[in-house]
């Protein structure tokens, strides 16, 4: 995530993934994401029109890498045992949906373990609704996971929802843009109604 949402979810600041500048404080100037970053195109950046990235700047010119940081590192390959899972996050089959329920605040351990689960073969499973009521944010790492999660169910044909978001994180993804890409459901009910409402992919 080179969008990097501040811990309130009311401020972001965007990091160049070659060389690790950081422009912070931009939502008092911009208002948002979009606005952002067609400013900072005009100013040289480069990258993916989403907040997740990759985004570099002039100096650097176009990112050489398909990922960002926050990317590059889950995607790096872990030299320790898998160890136990952790309480804060479970994952449940629904059918024709893979049911995630995030509690507390994730760890970074925690976000690695979620895009483990997430990025295997989802087998007959082609959507994803997330559980997040009991969470408070989710940090700029947790939502790079999600949206990725997002692109590739959204490649077998599946849709992607959250379920019960709290008003902050819900304010952070409209600063971000990414409300659409992550849609917000009150409950389970209406997200699954809505999830299996999409129509499947002809094979």
């Amino acid at each position: 995530m080179t969008a990097l949402v501040s811990r309130d979810g009311t401020d972001f600041s965007l990091v160049c993934d070659a060389c690790g500048a950081i422009v912070g404080n931009l939502a008092a100037s911009t208002g948002g994401w979009d606005v952002a970053w067609r400013l900072f195109g005009l100013d040289g950046w480069t990258g993916s029109e989403l907040a997740i990235g990759p985004h570099a700047c002039g100096r650097c010119g176009p990112p050489t890498s398909l990922s960002g940081i926050v990317a590059r590192s889950l995607d790096a390959p872990s030299v320790q045992p898998a160890g136990r899972g952790s309480s804060r996050l479970v994952v449940q089959l629904l059918a024709d949906v893979r049911a995630v329920y995030l509690r507390g605040e994730l760890l970074c351990a925690d976000d690695a373990r979620l895009w483990n689960l997430l990025s295997g073969d989802p087998g007959p499973c082609r959507h994803l609704m997330v559980d997040v009521s009991r969470m408070h944010r989710l940090s700029s790492a947790t939502v790079d996971v999600l949206v990725r999660a997002a692109g590739r169910a959204a490649e077998r044909g599946g849709r992607t929802c959250l379920v019960g978001p709290a008003a902050a994180v819900s304010a952070a993804l409209r600063l971000l843009c990414l409300d659409d890409v992550l849609p917000a459901h009150a409950d389970q009910v209406s997200a699954l109604e809505w999830l299996r409402a999409a129509q499947p992919v002809a094979c």
